[in-house]
């Protein structure tokens, strides 16, 4: 079977689906085209070339094929697009989707140009079609109420031509999580047997608990980095330092514990601005560390000793529960199965709460043993592996559906 996966934007070593998911599939003997364009992931960014360029390489690459992790990587020339919804495209992508001639096509989004393109591909050329939706509830309605825009939003898209054809040539929609599959019903009007929740996953191969000797000293070498002590109890926040996601209230909630006399630290490991960074680096007790690859984020998260992150969800959380991390999540995140056993939840936003439960997870014990379930959740339910395998299960049985209907 010969899938094209079409992301607008991808970067190398990156930990999104759009890195791993083909990877994944690529090891069950399928075909796999990643077509994206020739921008980085977050080239927009008017910090990109201070903070991801040292990494990444500039905000646009050159077109060509490469490839990699057992599959092809396809960039076409990038595009901006007039509509801001629709986000950027890619030249020449339903060209390039002739030649590759896939049976399967699936892309990350829903409403996006390149999701259109390709929605109408598949229509002409009668390919199987499948959409994803990521986009949770806290993170669409940043204040946790409806607006009137997207209340607009919404009416606009019942009326959306190039919407209705993504819809109508979709087989079937993934939102990852509960909350995603009403965002996906009601603002993009997916039809409601065509949804089925499934899960963003890990990469197990890449994030697993320190296993050799050589992997447990890098625990030792990263927190004599931060001068971190032995009984420290590091909290690891990964990701943007950025309002919406709240690192701050994890940085205070670390000053309140280290003013009680209690061995409580903080490592952030990311990036923002620099008065995101000042705010942070002003609470006693927080270190930061610069951003860093999701190849080389396993070694943090070993250092750590509890997980923290204070607003919305992130597939940063599955990683750190798969190298054996115990979590503490807001309360107002719809997928509370990411801490099944393994973590616990604080009121979002309060700082004292917080606290309170990083004190519940003070004694060794409970961190290993909460550790220890997050790995067998992870494991179970939510590796790349067993997502992939259903996944292809999936398109092979709407394939044997649509040969059949032929006959």
């Amino acid at each position: 079977m010969r899938i094209a996966f079409i992301s607008v934007w991808f970067s190398e070593g990156m930990g999104y689906a759009e890195n791993f998911f083909p990877k994944a599939m690529a090891k069950h003997g399928a075909e796999v085209h990643l077509v994206t364009s020739t921008a980085q992931i977050y080239y927009y960014l008017p910090n990109y070339d201070k903070v991801y360029e040292p990494y990444l390489g500039p905000k646009f690459v050159n077109p060509g094929t490469k490839e990699i992790d057992g599959y092809s990587l396809h960039r076409l020339p990038f595009q901006e697009t007039r509509n801001v919804y629709q986000g950027p495209g890619m030249i020449g992508l339903y060209q390039y989707l002739e030649k590759l001639k896939p049976d399967v096509i699936q892309t990350f989004e829903i409403l996006l140009e390149s999701s259109y393109i390709a929605a109408k591909y598949a229509r002409d050329n009668h390919c199987l079609f499948f959409t994803e939706c990521h986009t949770h509830a806290s993170v669409f309605r940043t204040k946790g109420r409806k607006s009137w825009k997207e209340y607009a939003k919404r009416v606009a898209n019942a009326c959306n031509p190039k919407l209705g054809l993504i819809n109508r040539t979709t087989s079937r929609c993934y939102p990852i999580a509960k909350d995603v599959a009403q965002i996906a019903r009601t603002h993009y009007h997916v039809p409601k047997d065509k949804l089925q929740i499934q899960s963003l996953g890990v990469d197990t191969s890449t994030f697993y608990p320190p296993q050799s000797e050589e992997e447990r000293a890098q625990r030792k070498m990263i927190r004599a980095r931060f001068s971190f002590a032995d009984q420290d109890i590091v909290c690891i926040y990964t990701g943007r330092f950025t309002r919406d996601k709240n690192p701050l209230c994890l940085a205070r909630a670390i000053a309140l514990l280290q003013e009680r006399g209690l061995a409580f630290r903080g490592l952030f490991i990311g990036n923002g601005t620099a008065e995101d960074i000042e705010s942070i680096q002003s609470q006693q007790g927080c270190q930061i560390g610069a951003f860093v690859p999701s190849r080389e984020l396993p070694a943090y998260y070993w250092a750590a000793d509890i997980g923290v992150w204070p607003r919305e969800e992130s597939t940063s959380q599955l990683d750190a529960a798969a190298c054996g991390l115990p979590l503490i999540l807001s309360n107002r995140i719809e997928v509370r199965e990411r801490v099944n056993g393994n973590g616990l939840l604080y009121e979002e936003g309060d700082v004292d709460n917080l606290a309170y439960n990083l004190e519940q997870l003070a004694d060794r014990a409970i961190r290993l043993r909460k550790g220890r379930i997050g790995i067998e959740n992870v494991t179970r339910e939510f590796s790349w592996a067993s997502i992939s395998k259903q996944r292809l299960s999936d398109y092979e049985l709407f394939a044997k559906q649509k040969s059949f209907n032929r006959r």
